[in-house]
């Protein structure tokens, strides 16, 4: 599966029982665009820095070592 696609489906399940985890309330928290969010999402930009991805691994409750192979950021 693709980063982005993967962080999208873990976001939306996430959103779809809690207000926190919209596009716009977890890119605020990151410190990001919604916009960026969003084109990191649907693959139109590359995966982000490692601290972004660690920082969205803690925010979405998901594997950090998981997203940073994803992410192709591991060896």
């Amino acid at each position: 599966m693709e980063f982005g696609n993967f962080i999208r489906q873990a976001r939306e399940e996430l959103a779809a029982h809690d207000r926190l985890f919209t596009l716009r309330q977890v890119a605020g928290r990151l410190g990001v665009e919604p916009a960026y969010l969003s084109k990191i999402e649907r693959g139109v930009f590359p995966p982000p820095s490692e601290e972004v991805i660690l920082n969205l691994a803690n925010i979405l409750g998901q594997d950090k070592d998981l997203l940073m192979a994803l992410a192709g950021k591991v060896s």
